[in-house]
């Protein structure tokens, strides 16, 4: 019984790998997408990013043996919505490389997404399990905003 915990430990431990991959992407897509931008426009290089997104994604699609037509009947308003804030994160992300480099782009996108989360698991939202906000967690925060105050001084 215990080799099983282990191993279920590992596997867990393993899926925290995967965040600290899509962090590593999301920092090289900024890049990508701000030099691109730089060269072509903001419009255009969201235009890109999401067709060859798409590309990916189909052959992804195709190549795991479950596509069906059906994932086009039944569309969620989410699904429609995660497929506009995409493009609403890549336009912005760019215009923002470009004007305030990486750093300061990815620090104000973490800080952000660490308040939107807490919002989301503190009131429960979109079916999160509901995990209320203590005040290590604001005092954390807040240390973090401060931080990045800090170090945007001259």
């Amino acid at each position: 019984m215990k080799t099983l915990t282990k191993k279920l430990g590992i596997i867990k431990m393993g899926y925290l790998i995967l965040p600290a991959i899509a962090g590593t992407a999301i920092t090289l897509q900024i890049a990508f997408s701000g030099k691109i931008s730089k060269e072509i426009g903001t419009i255009e290089t969201v235009i890109l990013v999401h067709f060859f997104g798409l590309i990916i994604a189909l052959m992804i699609y195709l190549i795991s043996g479950n596509a069906t037509i059906k994932i086009i009947n039944d569309v969620s308003l989410f699904a429609v919505m995660a497929g506009a804030m995409g493009v609403i994160i890549v336009f912005f992300i760019s215009k923002s490389f470009s004007v305030n480099g990486a750093l300061l782009t990815i620090t104000i996108s973490i800080i952000v997404q660490l308040i939107g989360s807490k919002i989301i698991d503190h009131f429960g939202l979109f079916g999160a399990e509901r995990i209320p906000i203590n005040m290590v967690q604001v005092f954390s925060l807040l240390l973090i905003i401060s931080g990045v105050v800090l170090y945007q001084r001259k």
